[in-house]
């Protein structure tokens, strides 16, 4: 049961910053629970919901809410969620977690090989100097600031992700999982 919460605790982290936590959950729980994958996509679905509604108030108190592009995805959003509700319980379970593993790879494949363009279409990438002041403004954030930080801040390179994810306080994810737990 151990393992049940660890996995929510990573996968609401990973949702609180817009990521998807199915991208941890489903997987995770396939591996360590003995369900099937039609099961794990609607645990998936159930777990979606408090956790998006908690991610949701945070981004709306930091104004990070556009209501001129909400409105037409979600709308469509809805009837593509229907579709693929459809399509998932009418796949067998084996075919659907090869689409899921595929499209899983493919967003990997694309966050790693994606280099991020200015309005003029060039590649832009933070230098040093700026690096350095978010570094020193990621010491200095608490936990959600650091999040925050890391969720946002545009132009980093892969290997500035990396060094910022081993300045997080691991200490403090440790002990907020204690109190959770």
């Amino acid at each position: 049961m151990i393992w049940v919460a660890v996995i929510g605790f990573v996968a609401g982290i990973i949702s609180g910053m817009g990521i998807g936590g199915g991208t941890i959950l489903i997987p995770a729980l396939l591996f360590l629970q003995d369900i099937n994958q039609q099961q794990a996509q609607g645990i998936n679905l159930l777990y979606f919901v408090p956790t998006a509604v908690i991610a949701l108030i945070t981004h709306i108190k930091n104004k990070n809410i556009e209501t001129k592009v909400v409105k037409p995805i979600v709308w469509i959003g809805l009837l593509g969620a229907a579709a693929g509700a459809f399509l998932a319980v009418k796949m067998e379970a084996d075919l659907l977690r090869k689409f899921f593993g595929g499209f899983l790879l493919l967003m990997g494949l694309s966050e790693v090989f994606h280099k991020q363009k200015n309005k003029k279409g060039e590649h832009k990438y933070m230098n040093d100097i700026q690096f350095a002041n978010i570094k020193a403004e990621f010491q200095k954030a608490d936990l959600e600031g650091k999040i925050r930080l890391y969720v946002t801040t545009e132009g980093l390179t892969t290997q500035q992700y990396k060094e910022l994810l081993g300045m997080y306080p691991v200490g403090e994810l440790e002990e907020l999982e204690k109190a959770l737990g």
